[in-house]
């Protein structure tokens, strides 16, 4: 049996002294997975793989929370990055490369203008809705599904430490309750798929946007999960369902720090609002970001990818879906399960070499090791059916995102 690394507390001791609250990433905490099996730190990534401190190597189906859709350290991305640090990266105007990507992307999202970028995905809703606020003079804002660390959107959830009482200028809405819905809101902001891609939810959201428009209701879609990871890039495009503002990060820049927020001249000119940001137009970024969307039109095919995903998918759910199933897209899912079952599952798989979180991602590289992982997955899945299995570590804590979303 092999034994857990002592080596994962001592990272995670200093950790707890110099970092506060012992993390930079709500979802990447020890806590997130089983704490003192899985590696706390990760030395290196390429491709789909990590290597943990000791030189561990792992098949990564975490993918850096998403971002990572082409690859760790993907050589043409990494070309593309190391070719403008000889001309800087943070300069005193604003560059090319901003023009560049903003007008690459209005081909890719015909719907939209301009675009406003900025680091985080985070930063995008909280500009989005200020963005909305400004062009409808209302400050109502209705939210379905998670939208990062903003006041506005951690004041619904309890005990929301640190935020001031909202006076109830965002409220929670869930899939039924379009009929909240008046010409009093500023905008409704949701994710439009979480994990339910089925034609009910395409429905929904067809009548949301009915709704909205019927009120003035401006409609925001938040993509940072879905964008890249959707045929046609987002689900904006692949249903046809066209939101006054799109909200993009994560995977634009293949891990590098991007996000943006677009729509039309008429909703993102309206009004004098105030978004700033001195590493908006850092460069890295956005060459990198320019170059992953080249890539995504060129060399990688999505519709293969999806493919490969849903079989991907499908296959892990034949072997004991009464234990441990994958519900989601084929390029991004969660477990489902009862809590053991699952950290079991994620314990075993760590300990095989394979790293699973709470959510489940998919990138090109891991459709070329789904063989050998599925066959992995079918012989841990078997040994905890019959009870061979104990838990090594702590059982798992929800990241703060899966319970917005309910999951």
């Amino acid at each position: 049996m092999q034994s857990i690394d002592s080596d994962i507390f001592t990272l995670h001791r200093r950790a707890q002294n110099c970092i506060a609250q012992n993390y930079l990433t709500n979802s990447k905490r020890p806590e997130t997975f089983v704490k003192g099996v899985y590696p706390s730190h990760i030395k290196r990534g390429h491709g789909c793989w990590l290597w943990d401190h000791n030189d561990k190597k792992y098949l990564d189906f975490i993918c850096g929370l998403g971002t990572n859709i082409i690859g760790y350290g993907h050589t043409q991305v990494n070309t593309a990055i190391a070719e403008q640090l000889n001309y800087g990266y943070s300069h005193s105007f604003g560059t090319h490369h901003e023009i560049e990507l903003a007008e690459y992307m209005k081909g890719l999202f015909p719907f939209v203008d301009c675009w406003k970028f900025s680091k985080t995905g985070s930063e995008a809703c909280n500009a989005a809705i200020k963005i909305a606020r400004a062009a409808t003079g209302r400050s109502l804002i209705l939210s379905e599904g998670y939208h990062g660390h903003g006041d506005d959107f951690i004041s619904l959830t309890e005990p929301a430490l640190g935020v001031p009482k909202s006076p109830g200028f965002v409220r929670a809405i869930r899939a039924l309750e379009v009929d909240t819905i008046h010409p009093g809101v500023a905008a409704v902001i949701v994710e439009p798929v979480i994990t339910d891609w089925s034609n009910e939810r395409r429905a929904w959201l067809q009548n949301l946007r009915d709704v909205c428009t019927k009120n003035e209701v401006l409609l925001i879609f938040d993509e940072v999960i879905n964008g890249f990871r959707f045929p046609k890039f987002c689900v904006s495009n692949y249903w046809g369902i066209t939101p006054d503002l799109l909200i993009l990060g994560k995977a634009m820049a293949n891990g590098m720090p991007l996000a943006a927020v677009g729509g039309k001249f008429s909703v993102m000119n309206k009004a004098e609002y105030f978004i700033s940001s001195t590493y908006a137009g850092e460069t890295l970024s956005l060459v990198a970001a320019k170059k992953t969307m080249e890539l995504l039109q060129s060399k990688f095919d999505i519709n293969t990818l999806w493919k490969q995903g849903q079989a991907f998918i499908d296959d892990f759910n034949t072997v004991c879906p009464e234990l441990v199933r994958i519900e989601g897209y084929p390029t991004r899912g969660v477990f489902v399960g009862d809590a053991t079952s699952k950290a079991l599952f994620m314990q075993e798989a760590c300990l095989a070499g394979m790293l699973f979180g709470p959510s489940w991602f998919f990138n090109y590289g891991l459709a070329d090791e789904a063989s050998n992982a599925l066959s992995a997955i079918k012989a841990i899945l078997g040994r905890i059916k019959r009870g061979e299995v104990k838990l090594k570590g702590e059982l798992p804590k929800s990241p703060f995102a899966q319970k917005v979303r309910g999951q």
